[in-house]
């Protein structure tokens, strides 16, 4: 097939023969422990909830026009655990609260070596990201991993059926941080505080590792309060190049402003960062992967979002899978050919302009 066209921003271009779906897969797994009291789920929890927790987060991964889409294996919550599991199997964990307690991190590293390690109790997939509904004793917050570790904890009814909440806990898993990392809460006189949200100075934080996301701050509630944070205006006042980069902090998954609304959104670099953390260390829960081009980049370039090929034949040059993606950065790639294997190309940031004189 050759090549002489314009890519838009995100859209699928090639798929050749065999034909491929163009994704890039990640399966998840998910398991309701059971409560050893009666043997049953919590209340409210089902697999019909969870599909569409399921179908809105693909319908967000579709939006940011990345080719990743989630794969739940066998469309079932799967039941782990069971009556008078107190103090062993699955159930010994049905109600912990894993934040709060001073020996809830021991706890949660605990769950995790005891699923790798009896795989056919816990219902452990090594090949897909674990989800686990447990009840975490009335506390209302989630425990993720990030890459050196692998379960991922949702509280109840309120964590597994809230879209924003199980993307932003997965999002973890790509090692995605918070938004508000490296916020501070001071008192009037620059002394650390301690009364949170009630303290007289909130500063946001920019630690996030994130290049396109300005400060944050979990205790921000508004957006008036974010672009005061960054730009001392109210967002009404904002241009808008600053009322755009208000707006991806207050949709963003990675903030905590799901308290407020339903958030939907990553950034373009978060995108890149996830997609880096897919390529190299959680490869055994996904197929195909991306090469990342730039008319910037350098064909010796290992290919990831940091370190681009300049060329798009380099980065069709490694594709082994025709669930791969070969991502360009806008830009003309004066390279006509002919192109053998089945992948998908996409751009981002803009247009590429693929074969043209």
């Amino acid at each position: 097939m050759k090549l002489h066209t314009l890519l838009c921003l995100g859209c699928l271009l090639v798929a050749l023969a065999p034909p491929a779906r163009a994704d890039v897969t990640i399966r998840l797994d998910v398991k309701a422990v059971l409560n050893p009291a009666t043997g049953a789920r919590q209340s409210g929890v089902n697999d019909a909830s969870f599909a569409i927790c399921f179908a809105e987060m693909n319908a967000m991964l579709q939006s940011f026009q990345r080719g990743y889409r989630l794969q739940w294996n066998g469309n079932a919550v799967q039941n782990v655990g069971g009556l008078n599991q107190f103090n062993s199997g699955p159930s010994q964990y049905y109600s912990v609260d894993f934040v709060n307690a001073t020996n809830g991190g021991v706890l949660k590293d605990q769950f995790e070596a005891n699923a790798i390690a009896n795989p056919a109790t816990y219902g452990w997939d090594a090949n897909a990201v674990n989800i686990y509904i447990v009840q975490f004793g009335g506390a209302n917050w989630n425990v993720c991993s990030f890459p050196d570790e692998q379960i991922i904890l949702v509280n109840g009814v309120r964590g597994y059926t809230n879209s924003s909440t199980v993307l932003h806990e997965i999002g973890h898993y790509f090692n995605l941080s918070h938004t508000f990392n490296g916020r501070q809460n001071l008192n009037a006189n620059d002394s650390t505080c301690t009364n949170g949200c009630s303290c007289a100075q909130l500063i946001g934080g920019g630690s996030d590792g994130v290049a396109d996301t300005i400060l944050d701050h979990d205790c921000w509630d508004s957006q008036n309060d974010i672009a005061q944070g960054n730009y001392g205006l109210n967002y009404a006042g904002l241009n808008g190049t600053q009322a755009a980069n208000v707006d991806n902090m207050w949709w963003n998954l990675m903030s905590y402003h799901n308290r407020q609304h339903v958030t939907d959104r990553f950034t373009p670099d978060q995108m890149d960062r996830w997609t880096d953390t897919a390529n190299s260390d959680r490869t055994t829960v996904r197929t195909g992967r991306t090469r990342f081009v730039a008319t910037t980049g350098n064909d010796l370039n290992a290919g990831s979002s940091t370190s681009r090929y300049r060329t798009l034949t380099r980065g069709i040059a490694f594709v082994n899978d025709p669930d791969d993606i070969v991502l360009l950065r806008s830009g003309s790639y004066n390279e006509p050919q002919t192109i053998t294997k089945g992948l998908t190309l996409r751009a981002t940031r803009g247009n590429a302009t693929i074969g043209k004189p």
